[in-house]
């Protein structure tokens, strides 16, 4: 029996997987325990050793100390949606790859996009982001992973609207849990 030799696609996917961006992800227990605030300091620090770092998109929830954070980095502006009436905010996918930082920090990563957007989920926009080569700093609670929100909804009673696959977590090159 011989050994199975190399096919030509084996070293072009090796290929294409160095030139896709890294993902680190700050995974949660519940709201509130820091991811965000936890990204924006990375984020700074990053910033002052002179990484070009942009904040794709974050959520403060009105957290004062959270927003001061904010100061003094790059933001891309939210894409506006109308939809039925109804104007949202969403993270601006095509100008975070128009800008091709060298990492875009991305919050709120289970979120579900207005229609009209290029993706249903957000995880689905930062898939992209690492395709084009851009390296993501993330944050999700842990019972938006799929494989766990119907054990966290029967423990808790609260349901779970959005998920994000497991895969997607396999994908993290870096997972800091919180």
């Amino acid at each position: 029996m011989s050994p199975t030799r190399p096919r030509p696609e084996d070293f072009l996917e090796l290929v294409e997987r160095a030139r896709r961006g890294r993902l680190k992800l700050y995974i949660g227990f519940a709201a509130g325990v820091g991811k965000t605030y936890r990204m924006l300091e990375e984020a700074r620090a990053l910033h002052k050793r002179g990484v070009d770092i942009v904040l794709a998109y974050i959520e403060t929830h009105d957290r004062a100390d959270t927003a001061a954070l904010i100061e003094g980095l790059e933001v891309i502006p939210r894409q506006r949606i109308e939809y039925r009436g109804v104007t949202t905010e969403e993270m601006n996918l095509e100008a975070v790859l128009d800008r091709k930082p060298q990492i875009a920090v991305v919050d709120e990563i289970p979120h579900t996009n207005s229609p009209g957007n290029k993706n249903k989920k957000r995880y689905q926009d930062v898939i992209d982001i690492l395709e084009a080569g851009i390296n993501v700093i993330g944050a999700l609670n842990i019972q938006h992973l799929e494989s766990l929100k119907d054990l966290v909804e029967r423990s808790t009673g609260v349901a779970i609207r959005e998920t994000v696959p497991d895969g997607f977590q396999k994908e993290a090159d870096q997972v800091v849990n919180l």
